[in-house]
């Protein structure tokens, strides 16, 4: 990241929505008054919902390029409608899966070795839906 800087890109604002759809939407409401020349937001929590309304209220949708996780039928059509850009898909089902089987292999309930391999994520974008 440093060695592609850009100067006139500024990491303006961390904000924390707690994974709640209307205190996200609050806080992207207020970061965009604050900071009208926003190009990018990332949103690593649950609250995509709220990051959609805005831009959408806004018509800022495809003007932001918006980062967000998990692909869902709300976040399929945000990519293909180009409100949202890119999904990272953390493959929430494998992960649970892995925990379940960590927590019966340790209670003796199943023999099997558990996979210890890293759980890879997808990168997804309206193209490669």
């Amino acid at each position: 990241l440093l060695e592609h800087a850009n100067p006139m890109h500024v990491f303006a604002q961390v904000m924390f929505g707690l994974d709640d759809r209307l205190r996200s939407a609050e806080l992207f409401e207020q970061a965009l008054r604050a900071h009208p020349d926003i190009i990018g937001i990332y949103n690593a929590g649950g609250a995509n919902s709220g990051i959609a309304a805005v831009l959408d209220r806004s018509q800022r949708g495809g003007s932001i390029m918006w980062v967000g996780h998990e692909l869902t039928e709300r976040s399929r059509e945000w990519l293909k409608s180009g409100l949202m850009d890119i999904v990272l898909d953390q493959a929430p089902e494998i992960q649970a899966r892995r925990a379940i089987d960590i927590i019966l292999r340790q209670l003796g309930l199943i023999e099997f070795e558990v996979d210890d391999e890293p759980i890879r994520f997808l990168t997804i974008n309206a193209e490669n839906l």
